[in-house]
């Protein structure tokens, strides 16, 4: 049983390793958004957080509906029924470009949308000037992640780290030029809507970089032997797998967008804390989607292969992993708060609230990985919509509303704010945790989702 313990640990190890470097490559370009922009001041810093916030929740909940592919095509290639494979990525594709019609026209009224939400003028307008300029690359960021599932669900992780790291460093290239300008190359300097753009740009390379690689590589043929055309049943199928995780993810991301928008009430120093603050702990948090992601994969295969031992060996280890790190960096956020925010700005009115509100934060780093481990291993037996239910209760029953009390009429400040995420965050943990061990070691639930003893 130990032995068997250790070689599937291995086994996720080695399948998570790309899928966490793609993670942080991802976060890696919000990060040098961020610290690009810090420098113009509060008030481009705090219009970016307010534009981020409304993207991220727009982009989260529309990829994460693609992501309802990823236990289909998994479970399809432990069966060894590669063709079932590319026609889930067929209509994935199609669900990914009518997804993305929405997402755009949502993007061209940020302004408005900013405004309505609390911000201050002077950052409404600038966020919505954002969210345009990064209305072009949803199409194809959309069709990206879903040929990603295609690749991954199969086992392929390390092209989409290559493809992702390089983005990384076209999107250092391309804030520099834009934020900042290059005389010599006749680019005027475009401020904080600079990043906006060099992100859309990115976003089209990564659709490029993918297709490529697909069609350099004949064995995986995505297109080989199935129809082209949308199929509504088999569509509906990845979206009633994929709604609830989209749901989810919107309802999570959606939580830490609206503290985003209450630091905005106290002003635009809080918000550029909160800016700095939450792109610390969503990089901590990218090494655990990617350990967590794998467990949905190592789960679906072997759900697919008819292993359920191997499949409940599989949860363990994504546990093991995701929330041992978080733990790790739990610790580093107690320790060493000054010199990670002094990373980003030593602006002496954004500062030392970014400090405060990352002691906070680490008090929920083992909840944030415990909760990931949990919904991720779930969505490898296509579990989703209890752990949407799970979500709604946790963050918006619980976490937005001892936000908001803690914050405003108990008068904590911005720390409040994150004192209610982390409440929320570990009543996710402790909730999704009991689901666990329902849906893989309860013997009418391991029957229903297809896990047989």
């Amino acid at each position: 049983m130990e032995h068997d313990f250790r070689r599937e640990t291995g086994g996720l190890f080695r399948l998570a390793g790309p899928l966490v470097v793609s993670h942080l490559a991802t976060i890696g370009m919000t990060t040098v958004d961020t610290l690009m922009v810090a420098p113009l001041g509060a008030v481009p810093l705090a219009s970016m957080a307010a534009a981020v916030a409304i993207h991220v929740f727009l982009i989260m909940v529309g990829t994460g509906v693609v992501l309802g592919m990823t236990p289909l095509v998994s479970q399809a290639e432990g069966a060894s029924d590669r063709p079932e494979a590319r026609r889930v990525l067929i209509q994935g594709l199609w669900l990914a470009a009518a997804l993305s019609v929405p997402l755009v026209a949502l993007s061209l009224i940020g302004t408005p949308l900013a405004r309505a939400l609390g911000q201050e003028p002077a950052v409404a307008r600038i966020a919505g000037d954002y969210l345009a300029a990064l209305a072009p690359g949803i199409p194809p960021l959309m069709l990206f992640t879903a040929l990603r599932q295609f690749i991954e669900g199969l086992g392929f992780t390390k092209p989409s780290m290559v493809m992702l790291l390089g983005a990384l460093v076209l999107n250092v290239l391309a804030d520099w030029a834009l934020i900042y300008g290059v005389p010599a190359l006749a680019i005027p300097p475009f401020g904080a809507l600079g990043s906006a753009w060099a992100t859309s740009a990115v976003r089209v390379a990564l659709l490029g970089l993918m297709l490529g690689y697909l069609a350099r590589h004949a064995g995986l043929a995505p297109f080989r032997g199935v129809g082209r055309r949308p199929v509504p049943g088999r569509i509906l199928t990845i979206a009633r797998i994929g709604g609830p995780i989209g749901g989810q993810i919107g309802l999570e991301v959606g939580v830490f967008s609206f503290a985003a928008l209450m630091m905005g009430w106290f002003g635009a120093a809080a918000l550029a804390a909160h800016q700095i603050t939450i792109n610390l702990a969503a990089t901590t948090f990218m090494v655990a989607l990617g350990t967590s992601i794998a467990g949905t994969i190592r789960v679906g295969q072997h759900v697919g292969a008819g292993r359920p031992h191997r499949a409940r060996l599989a949860v363990g280890s994504t546990y093991l992993l995701a929330v041992g790190f978080m733990a790790v960096c739990a610790a580093a956020f107690l320790l060493f708060p000054d010199e990670l925010v002094g990373l980003y700005s030593a602006d002496p009115s954004v500062a030392p609230v970014a400090v405060t509100l990352l002691l906070v934060a680490a008090a929920f780093q083992v909840f944030d990985g415990a909760q990931v481990a949990g919904m991720c291993v779930l969505r490898g037996i296509a579990d989703t919509r209890v752990p949407m239910f799970i979500a709604a209760v946790a963050y918006w029953g619980i976490g937005a509303p001892a936000g908001w009390a803690i914050a405003f009429p108990l008068g904590v400040g911005p720390a409040g704010i994150w004192i209610g995420l982390s409440i929320g965050l570990a009543v996710a943990a402790v909730a999704l945790m009991l689901r666990v061990r329902h849906a893989f070691w309860g013997r009418a639930a391991l029957a229903k989702s297809g896990v047989a003893r």
